[in-house]
């Protein structure tokens, strides 16, 4: 069998698709039916955005390689984004469908969530299709990795993660969640402990430049953090 190409694994090909068929899936199966769920244009809009997505993670980056050197995560981080998935996916169609603690705002809301969804999957894929191979969801370098500092990465150290708090955000407005607003700031310190990770070890590797890069730079907005 030929494998499938620099850079790629059979795994990569066929995991990174699955999961994300599956996040979908258990949102259908949270929300209670097919027909339900794909009634409004709003989750349709959910659905195509995941789809989109698919082929840019799958074959734009190096998926979990840990490349030539990686960097041991924070215990609990992947556990807890075990939660956050399951969380989004299936609890926040569940408690919408049912008009359990759903925020107010009606079609407005959907519709503003989805619009920050897709400023968010903008700046999740942004960086993905810009660093390419470099790009993997552990702390690692790759081979022949070079310091980024160009682009997504002009301004922000971590446009990506700023991307998942702006697509958790969004799935908050689609779903009409409160608890999913309540439990913002968890995702928040989820990923403030990586950057702290991610940050000491890209220091590890890059030295001095990448201390003289977070020193005009924001770790996720301008100005503001």
């Amino acid at each position: 069998m030929t494998p499938p190409g620099p850079g790629l694994s059979w795994k990569q090909l066929i995991g990174i698709p699955l999961n994300v068929l599956l996040f979908l899936l258990l949102m259908i199966m949270g929300w209670g039916s097919w027909g339900g769920f794909f009634a409004h244009p709003t989750r349709v809009g959910v659905v195509t955005l995941h789809l989109l997505m698919i082929p840019v993670m799958t074959l734009s980056t190096s998926g979990r390689s840990r490349g030539l050197k990686h960097a041991p995560d924070w215990r609990p981080f992947f556990p807890l984004l075990m939660f956050h998935s399951l969380f989004t996916a299936w609890v926040m169609p569940y408690m919408d469908a049912r008009d359990i603690w759903v925020l107010p705002g009606g079609d407005g809301l959907r519709w503003a969530g989805l619009v920050v969804l897709t400023l968010g999957v903008t700046l999740r894929l942004g960086p993905m299709l810009e660093l390419g191979r470099r790009f993997v969801s552990v702390v690692a370098v790759q081979e022949g990795h070079t310091l980024h500092t160009t682009g997504f990465y002009r301004l922000v150290r971590h446009p990506s993660y700023l991307g998942i708090v702006l697509m958790d955000l969004g799935f908050v407005g689609v779903f009409r969640s409160a608890l999913g607003l309540v439990l913002m700031p968890m995702v928040f310190w989820m990923f403030k402990r990586r950057m702290d990770v991610e940050e000491a070890f890209m220091q590890e590797q890059f030295g001095s430049g990448y201390r003289e890069y977070m020193s005009r730079t924001a770790r996720l907005v301008p100005r503001v953090y």
